[in-house]
């Protein structure tokens, strides 16, 4: 498997300074990093060499299982999980926030694949500041499993993905044990990938590859599953509701064409109402949307903003 050798280098790292959004606040964090493993780590070779009758499953597992645990990182995930854990005190946040902690901030990360591209060991994703889907969730199952976390890898291969799992009652995803959490952007834990890049769908059951030996759950999937579901619902009934405003203003264009005043002053408050309904339903849509950061705090807003109430 893959493993790191440390290069003794003069060359300066790239600056490691992230800001990102989460819940109401801007996150900053910069975390230590000695540069003989980072430039070690990119010259490491990232082939697994499979010798005598290893199954496919098997060797995957252990490249990605060996990547993610080099030791040569232990200073980094110390270092990283330290400024975490800092963040975590002055937030006041419980286990399912410090996880979604954890989960913005590799999501917020840009994606990032190139043609030629073996998966990067956690540091280097750290430092260059981008990823793509292996790349970013072999880095959040390195953080969440040192922080305890029941976690795993969910590999697609024949889709060429990869996603993090969390366990999560009432949010097990394809039996697998665990919740599904999207790497490559903004996402609410427990929520599925449905297509991803050149609108590729997900329909191969995943290899789950257990990183550590966490026992901490996930216990917000419904909230998650919920919001995604009004993101649906939302979408159905402005679709619906953009038919019927339609389909009435054509029929008050006649009226008014032909100076029918009655028939078109009728129908100008449920015109108008029916305005007003589609635009709260775009409203919370697009609030869920625009705020895939903050569970809790868009979970209070739909509550408190009911596109249905």
């Amino acid at each position: 498997p893959p493993r790191i050798e440390v290069q003794q280098t003069s060359l300066p790292l790239p600056s490691s300074d992230y800001s990102f959004p989460f819940g109401n606040v801007t996150i900053s964090l910069s975390g230590s990093v000695d540069p003989a493993v980072y430039y070690g780590a990119k010259a490491a070779k990232k082939e697994t060499v499979v010798r005598g009758n290893i199954t496919d499953s098997t060797w995957i597992r252990e490249t990605y299982l060996a990547m993610i645990h080099d030791p040569a990182q232990d200073s980094f995930y110390s270092s990283l999980i330290a400024t975490f854990r800092s963040i975590r005190s002055q937030q006041n946040l419980d286990d399912d926030e410090y996880l979604e902690l954890m989960a913005v901030f590799v999501q917020s990360m840009p994606y990032e694949s190139l043609s030629e591209n073996p998966p990067k060991f956690p540091i280097e994703t750290y430092v260059d500041k981008s990823g793509d889907c292996d790349d970013k969730s072999l880095l959040l199952a390195g953080l969440l499993s040192r922080e305890g976390y029941n976690v795993s890898l969910l590999s697609f291969t024949p889709e060429a993905h990869m996603a993090v799992g969390v366990a999560c009652p009432g949010g097990e995803y394809k039996r697998t044990g665990y919740a599904f959490i999207e790497t490559t952007n903004l996402s609410f834990v427990g929520v599925p990938t449905d297509t991803f890049g050149d609108a590729t769908r997900l329909r191969s059951d995943p290899l789950v590859i257990r990183i550590g030996e966490g026992t901490i759950p996930y216990q917000r999937c419904n909230e998650s599953l919920y919001l995604n579901s009004v993101i649906d619902l939302s979408e159905k009934r402005v679709d619906e509701l953009t038919g019927s405003i339609d389909a009435l203003k054509v029929e008050m264009d006649q009226y008014f064409k032909n100076r029918d005043a009655g028939n078109y002053n009728q129908r100008v408050p449920v015109y108008n109402n029916l305005l007003e309904i589609r635009q709260k339903y775009a409203e919370v849509h697009n609030y869920i949307l625009a705020h895939q950061y903050d569970r809790k705090g868009t979970w209070v807003y739909v509550k408190e903003n009911p596109p249905e109430g």
